[in-house]
Protein backbone atom coordinates (compact mmCIF):
# COMPACT_ATOMS: atom_id res chain seq x y z
CA UNK A 1 0.00 0.00 0.00
CA UNK A 2 1.54 3.62 -1.00
CA UNK A 3 2.95 5.46 1.99
CA UNK A 4 2.39 9.43 1.94
CA UNK A 5 3.81 12.11 4.16
CA UNK A 6 1.82 14.51 6.60
CA UNK A 7 2.91 17.40 8.13
CA UNK A 8 1.02 17.32 11.84
CA UNK A 9 1.09 20.77 13.15
CA UNK A 10 -0.41 20.78 16.93
CA UNK A 11 -0.98 24.16 18.37
CA UNK A 12 1.23 24.91 20.75
CA UNK A 13 3.49 21.97 20.61
CA UNK A 14 5.12 22.51 16.93
CA UNK A 15 5.10 20.78 13.80
CA UNK A 16 6.47 16.85 12.77
CA UNK A 17 6.05 14.86 9.61
CA UNK A 18 4.46 11.54 9.90
CA UNK A 19 4.30 8.98 7.24
CA UNK A 20 0.85 7.16 6.72
CA UNK A 21 -0.66 4.86 4.05
CA UNK A 22 -3.06 5.79 2.09
CA UNK A 23 -6.44 5.05 3.41
CA UNK A 24 -5.48 5.52 7.03
CA UNK A 25 -7.62 7.73 9.11
CA UNK A 26 -6.89 11.29 11.01
CA UNK A 27 -7.76 9.38 14.02
CA UNK A 28 -5.71 6.85 13.51
CA UNK A 29 -2.46 9.70 12.45
CA UNK A 30 -3.88 11.46 16.15
CA UNK A 31 -3.36 8.42 18.47
CA UNK A 32 -0.16 7.63 16.43
CA UNK A 33 1.67 10.50 17.68
CA UNK A 34 0.55 10.02 21.26
CA UNK A 35 -2.46 12.28 21.43
CA UNK A 36 -6.50 11.87 22.11
CA UNK A 37 -8.44 12.52 19.06
CA UNK A 38 -11.48 13.67 20.95
CA UNK A 39 -9.09 16.47 22.39
CA UNK A 40 -8.69 18.05 19.68
CA UNK A 41 -10.38 19.39 16.10
CA UNK A 42 -8.67 18.50 13.26
CA UNK A 43 -8.16 20.88 10.20
CA UNK A 44 -7.01 18.87 7.08
CA UNK A 45 -5.71 20.89 4.33
CA UNK A 46 -7.54 23.99 5.60
CA UNK A 47 -10.63 22.57 6.15
CA UNK A 48 -12.22 21.36 9.49
CA UNK A 49 -12.94 17.43 8.98
CA UNK A 50 -14.52 14.61 11.39
CA UNK A 51 -11.84 11.54 12.70
CA UNK A 52 -12.92 9.64 10.85
CA UNK A 53 -11.80 10.85 7.25
CA UNK A 54 -9.27 8.63 5.37
CA UNK A 55 -5.92 10.34 4.08
CA UNK A 56 -5.61 10.12 0.47
CA UNK A 57 -2.75 11.90 -0.15
CA UNK A 58 0.07 13.86 0.91
CA UNK A 59 -1.46 16.69 3.85
CA UNK A 60 -1.12 19.03 6.24
CA UNK A 61 -3.01 18.18 9.43
CA UNK A 62 -3.40 20.72 12.08
CA UNK A 63 -4.78 19.66 15.51
CA UNK A 64 -6.20 22.32 17.78
CA UNK A 65 -7.25 21.94 21.46
CA UNK A 66 -10.30 22.03 22.54
CA UNK A 67 -11.54 24.15 24.52
CA UNK A 68 -13.65 23.98 27.32
CA UNK A 69 -15.18 25.73 30.54
CA UNK A 70 -18.13 26.35 32.95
Amino acid sequence: MEEVEVKVEVARLGERVVKVKVGETVESVVKRIGLNPSEYVAVLNGKVVPEDRVIEGASHLKLIPVVSGG
